[in-house]
């Protein structure tokens, strides 16, 4: 889920810490989707669990330097943004 060239150095660091935590996140389907699809109260959960998380700072660092396709990192969304209609546009 990452592009193509960036964040692999940081990737290779979380990948290393993964090897001796397991994440909330860890098979959660939810960390993996838009945030449109999601409840609410299953986003501030699932933010609250990425405070709390162990390797959230390398978490976010990948993140920070990947710029993922899709996903929250870190309590971080990222991947597609919500689209704000421009003024007069009807769509």
């Amino acid at each position: 889920m990452t592009r193509a060239g960036s964040g692999h150095a940081e990737y290779l660091a979380l990948s290393k810490a993964l090897d001796d935590v397991t994440p909330a996140c860890s098979n959660d389907w939810r960390y993996i989707q838009d945030r449109e699809v999601l409840d609410p109260d299953d986003v501030a959960a699932m933010q609250r669990a990425c405070r709390a998380c162990p390797v959230q700072s390398l978490c976010r660092t990948y993140g920070d330097a990947a710029r993922p396709s899709a996903g929250m990192w870190a309590g971080r969304f990222w991947g597609r943004k919500e689209r704000t209609p421009k003024s007069g546009d009807q769509s």
